[in-house]
This record gives C-alpha cells, structure tokens and sequence, in this order.
C-alpha cells in the first residue's frame, strides 16, 4: 500500500508512521566525513525497562603498499548523544534555555524528516523498477513540502515567539532559535531542489509523464526558498551570496556554530580510561614479585654451593660471577616481557579502554550512567588471495583495522518522558597517515585519438579502494553495511555501496 494511502486510511501523517516503521531496532549509517575521516554512527534505542545489551564490530581492510604505520587510538574520534527529541513546546512548560535548545533539535529533527521523506518520494518515482507513472506525485510532493513549512511556522509561532517577562538570556535564545529553524528550513528546501533536478534528469521512462508535477514542485520550492531568504534579510541574518565568497563563508560558519550550540546539550558526559594504563602499577609489581623470586631462589642456590679453595682462585669464581649477572639479567628481562605482555593482552579477556556516559547534571542532577561499555581497537598483518587469479596461490598481504565495541543501555524513565529515543555513537576514523604513502593523485594514461589517430595522454585518477563493513547487534539481530572506501593522494572520495533492491522501499 503506498505510503499516502496508509495514512489517510489510519488518520495520521507521514511523520507518525516514519516513526512507528524505525522506533524498534538500529540503525546503522556509514559515510564519508570529510577529505580525511571515515564516518559511522549507530543509533540505538533507549529501552523502556530492562537493559539492553548491543555490539559493534567494525573492519577497514588496507594494502600493505598503502598502509603507514600509527597508532589506532591516536586516528579514532568518538562521541555519545541522545537523541531523537520529539517534545513540542506548551504554555505551561517552564521556560529554560537548555528547553528551548531541546525544543528546537525536535524541530529540526522533524525537519529533516520531512526531507527525507521528500527524497524518497522522489526516488521512488524515478525509480526504474516503478511500473507506471506516479500519478499522486505532486500532491505527495505537496504533502512532505507543507510538512516542513509548516513545522517551522509552528516553532515560531511557540518557541520563537518572544516573552515580555524573560530575562534578556532567554530572548537572546529564542532569537539564536529562529534562526536555527531558518538554517534547517533552508537546508530542507535545498535537499528538496536537488532530489527534483535527481528525478528529472532520472532515465525512467515514466519522468516524461511526470513533467508538469515536477515543474509545479520545483515552483513550490523556489517560491518558499524566496520567502525565507527574504525573511533572513529582514531579520538582519546572514545570505549566502554567490558572488561573494565571504559572504558565503560567513554563511556556514555561522551555520556551523549553530549546530553546534544546540546539538551540545544532547552529549553525554563521557569517563573513559584504557584498561592497561590502570594495570599498569599492578603488572609491574607482579612481574617485580616473579622476578625476586627468581634471583632470590638462585641467590640461595649459589649460597649453598660451597666452592673448595682452588675453585674459589679459578674458574669456579668466574662461573658464579657469570651466573650471577646472568640472573640478575633474566630478573629485569622478566618484568619487562611480564609488563609488556600482560598490557598487549588484556584486550583478549577484557577490553583495551572502558568507557561510561552519563547524562549531564543539568538534564539529570543524579547523572546517572546511560551507558556502559568496553572497546577494543587494533591492526594485525592478514593475506589475500590475489583476486586476479585467486586458484594461483598468489596472496596480497594487507592490514586490517578492527574496532569492537560491547556496551549496554540502561533505561531512564526521567529521559523517556523528556522524549529520548535512542541513543547515538559517532566514531570517526583518521586516515591521513596513509596519504603520504600514496602514489601521484593524477597519472598520465596513453589513448588513440580517434581523428588524429596518434597516441595523447589523458589525466587519469590514481585511486585505492578500501573494503569496510560496520555489523551491529541490538536484541538480537544482526545488521551490516557494507561498502569500499575510495581515496586517493588528495583525500576521501567517496563510498561504493552494494546495489540495493529499490523495491523493498515501497514502504516509505
């Protein structure tokens, strides 16, 4: 049943059967984070009553010939949040800075919804499998673009809306309120332009039918992305402008620091430490007690060995010299080796570093831990087969790049009834060592011309592509993404995904 008719028939909105469809399991999100990060996020749900346990495994395979040597837990980045906020604001709620903050990521996040919701619509209707031309496509299109207008309008109508009995703080923030809902309203009608230039340009053969919808969508939204710029003038906000840079540049910095700002008050207050470096004291002293104990045993031995009077004035004197400095040699050789083994090892029955979240004083004044885990992060040396002719026995070595990461959530009524929904880990992986061991980003390629028919160089990409999967464990099912991570000398390219059946998104 397609998506509009389900919820004409059940009384709701796109929004509240998006969230019904996605509320019960992980989600799973890898991406490209800039020219030299390696992005994935998990979203976990916050359990209403008992505790729910979850894992991450994630693998970055890298060419032997490519990889540079470092440390992984200097390249890994990580933080913790809540999310999903879906609170709106009332008159009757008490007025607090950290509330509109709160109110205004639920805005966004309703935004952001209804762009999605509104890229959807239209790959599904410039999808090659579809069988007919969309014939609801402009009242669809419709629907997901009043959404947003709507949402925004409603925020500042509440939140937004100034009070003559505030403080000059909380003025200030509905204001910083305002024009966050802008940013996001802009960045949703421009996801919209984008998505409809996508499906004009698709080769569906039914696009043509579909014409006169798309034009009258793409009128929509260039008419209200006129409207809100011209409101961000008034307001004294600052436009992008394409002929000026600067301007430009302002534009997403400030664009930047309100994301920041807001989203600040959703992080959870993270107490990390690595596993080694609190048995560090510990290790030492046993590997100190082995080694004593050693010495002291050959100490007692030698003691008892009662040399006669030549031997003391020959070589009897020198083989206990020599076997003296030889234990006192082993001594410090065991609580080197002991140290050291037992800190590269605890990851094998435990975890390289511990880490807790818990939610900050001002949301929650007993900070209770949300979340609890163990991780580990290291590189072992693997073989390939050599995929040109695997049966040959040839192997390619390789370094693989492994994170696990086992954790638990534990429920928080007070967080449930504020309007969390789960829980969310961004990790991000630096791969800017390996830049320096790349070859050129750009290598000559000869060609024959075909009119001149002699041979010409073209500039042809030198890229290395590296195999990534995240698998992620919530309530007891499995869930993967798979892709190829292509870089060359410059940075990041982009990810290579398998093809997804088109079909199983029906629902949306």
């Amino acid at each position: 049943m397609a998506l509009l008719e389900l919820t004409r028939a059940e009384g709701g909105t796109f929004l509240d059967v998006l969230d019904d469809a996605t509320l019960s399991d992980a989600r799973v999100r890898l991406e490209v984070h800039d020219a030299s990060r390696l992005e994935w996020s998990i979203s976990i749900p916050l359990p209403e009553r008992r505790r729910l346990p979850y894992a991450i495994d994630v693998e970055l395979e890298i060419p032997s010939n490519a990889f540079a040597p470092h440390a992984p837990w200097d390249q890994l980045q990580s933080f913790t949040r809540l999310d999903g906020p879906e609170l709106t604001y009332g008159a009757a709620d008490p007025v607090t800075i950290d509330g509109l903050r709160r109110h205004a990521l639920a805005v966004a996040n309703k935004l952001a919804r209804a762009s999605d919701g509104f890229s959807r619509h239209c790959l599904l209707a410039g999808s090659l499998f579809a069988v007919a031309p969309r014939r609801d496509l402009e009242e669809g299109l419709s629907l997901w673009l009043d959404a947003a207008r709507a949402t925004a309008a409603e925020a500042r109508a509440g939140i937004a809306t100034p009070d003559d009995h505030a403080d000059e703080a909380i003025d200030r923030e509905r204001d910083l309120v305002d024009e966050y809902v802008s940013v996001r309203l802009l960045e949703a009608l421009a996801a919209a332009e984008r998505s409809l230039g996508q499906l004009r340009e698709s080769r569906s053969p039914h696009v043509p039918a579909m014409r006169e919808a798309i034009t009258a969508a793409e009128e929509r939204v260039a008419a209200s992305l006129g409207e809100e710029l011209e409101r961000r003038s008034v307001r004294g906000w600052i436009c992008g402008d394409m002929a000026s840079p600067e301007a430009l540049e302002q534009y997403l910095d400030r664009a930047s620091r309100l994301k920041k700002h807001f989203q600040e008050v959703l992080f959870l207050e993270p107490e990390t430490f690595h596993v080694a470096e609190r048995l560090h004291h510990w290790v030492a002293g046993a590997a100190a007690v082995l080694a004593s104990t050693w010495a002291f045993a050959w100490q007692l031995f030698l003691a008892h060995r009662t040399p006669t009077t030549e031997a003391r004035l020959g070589s009897g004197l020198i083989l206990v010299l020599i076997v003296g400095g030889l234990v006192y040699a082993a001594k410090d050789r065991i609580k080197e080796v002991g140290r050291s083994w037992i800190s590269g090892n605890v990851h094998r029955f435990y975890a390289q570093r511990v880490a807790r979240y818990r939610a900050p004083a001002r949301r929650l004044p007993t900070r209770d831990v949300i979340v609890k885990a163990r991780e580990s992060c290291g590189q072992a040396r693997m073989t390939r087969p050599d995929p040109l002719n695997p049966e040959s026995g040839a192997s390619v070595p390789a370094t693989m790049i492994r994170y696990s990461h086992r954790g638990t959530v534990f429920p928080r009524a007070e967080l449930s009834r504020q309007g969390v929904r789960r829980i969310k880990h961004v990790f991000r992986y630096d791969l800017s060592p390996l830049f320096t061991r790349l070859d050129d980003a750009v290598k000559p390629v000869p060609v024959l011309d075909p009119e001149t028919r002699r041979v010409r160089f073209a500039a042809a990409p030198r890229c290395y592509r590296l195999p990534v999967s995240v698998r992620v464990r919530c309530g007891g099912v499995w869930q993967e993404e798979r892709a190829t991570l292509v870089l060359t000398k410059r940075g990041l390219e982009r990810l290579e995904r398998e093809e997804t059946d088109e079909s199983s998104l029906e629902l949306f």
